[in-house]
């Protein structure tokens, strides 16, 4: 059996079991299952595989006995949520199910049940399925929370299959956290006492290093290149923009870099008779050769990130505090002043990584523009 969950907020939380909707104590009915369609706060993750990341999509009508029927009963769905909208129904403070007649409901989960037992029929746990799992866990928790955004509350509503390299993207209707302009940082603020950034130094290119069996510098990527590399005769700000040419650019011809960092690396990842890149988190990665090194970088820099949020998460379950969002190599924590305690454990989580640990900084601040760097 295959679960399917009714999750928008909490007055609008159910499953769909043995064809009809159970609203009230589901527990003992979802203890019977181990396989849903996504993931929903009344699961239990651990104990869940997600079909959602089998498929990598929402498109279920290809498993359907009629596609016709699928496709007609989505069109409706969907005309629904509009006339909802167009009649200005918050569908934050109202449950939507509430709103669409029991049978029409119904049967549209009867048609996702049966697409789902198809597809759970024919498919397999792929390499990627554990990154994928914390990733959709992580996206779907962060997406079920408010944000303070322009004094209102508005959502991050992340996509996990939105890039070629596996890094988030965020969907139509999201507060657009992944492009705000630094100048806006301002309008997002916490809806606890702080927020607390963490962000990985160099990120990509200490997952570089890792990848070539490196040592990692103990102190700052870039000044560490100006003594090394440089012998301390240029400013750090130029030493890194010379190191991010030579690296993700293969014509430079900057050979000084050639003894402490290595361009060809992907090489041990990339299969080139069909143009993928298999990275160490098991995601299989279409790329041809020229940009295989970016893509390799910048895939497992963004999955380490994502393990590591995922088991914060896990550390900050029953907490006030919270993981508010994501930014490519950081997260945001909404802090709560009584879990401040917790900081200098979620720090050293935040720097393991699978080869070992890499450097972070903290910073704290009452919005997202002026954080300021914590020592702990």
């Amino acid at each position: 059996m295959i679960l399917q969950t009714l999750d928008i907020k909490d007055n609008c939380k159910g499953i769909f079991h043995k064809g009809a909707f159970l609203l009230e104590d589901t527990q003992p009915a979802i203890s019977n299952y181990s396989v849903a369609w996504k993931h929903s706060s009344l699961l239990d993750d651990e104990k869940f595989r997600y079909l959602y990341l089998s498929l990598k999509s929402d498109d279920l009508s290809g498993y359907c006995h009629d596609p016709h029927i699928f496709s007609t009963y989505k069109k409706k769905m969907s005309a629904q949520q509009k006339a909802a909208i167009a009649a200005k129904i918050s569908l934050q403070d109202e449950c939507f199910f509430d709103l669409l007649p029991k049978h029409q409901l119904t049967r549209w989960f009867q048609l996702r049940q049966q697409a789902l037992e198809n597809l759970h029929k024919v498919s397999k746990i792929e390499d990627d399925y554990d990154i994928l799992h914390k990733a959709h866990v992580l996206t779907s928790e962060i997406g079920r929370q408010d944000l303070m955004f322009e004094g209102k509350k508005g959502r991050v509503q992340y996509n996990i299959f939105g890039s070629a390299t596996g890094r988030l993207t965020t969907k139509k209707g999201s507060v657009p956290i992944m492009t705000l302009k630094k100048e806006d940082r301002h309008k997002i603020t916490p809806q606890n006492d702080a927020f607390v950034e963490l962000d990985l130094n160099a990120a990509e290119v200490r997952t570089l290093m890792a990848l070539s069996g490196r040592e990692q510098p103990k102190g700052d990527i870039h000044e560490w290149v100006v003594e090394n590399v440089f012998n301390g005769e240029i400013e750090r700000s130029k030493a890194k923009v010379e190191l991010f040419a030579w690296l993700y650019n293969p014509s430079s011809s900057e050979s000084r870099f050639d003894e402490f960092f290595s361009r060809q690396i992907f090489r041990d990842f990339f299969a080139p008779e069909d143009q993928t890149l298999k990275t160490p988190f098991g995601r299989v990665l279409a790329v041809d050769e020229r940009k295989a090194q970016n893509y390799l970088l910048q895939s497992t820099t963004s999955d380490q990130v994502l393990e590591n949020a995922y088991k914060i998460m896990k550390m900050l379950k029953g907490k006030k505090s919270k993981i508010a969002f994501t930014l490519h190599d950081s997260i945001i924590i909404d802090m709560c002043k009584k879990d401040a305690i917790m900081l200098r454990d979620i720090k050293k989580q935040f720097e393991k990584t699978r080869w070992g640990s890499f450097m972070s900084t903290c910073k704290i601040g009452k919005t997202f523009a002026d954080l300021k760097e914590l020592k702990l």
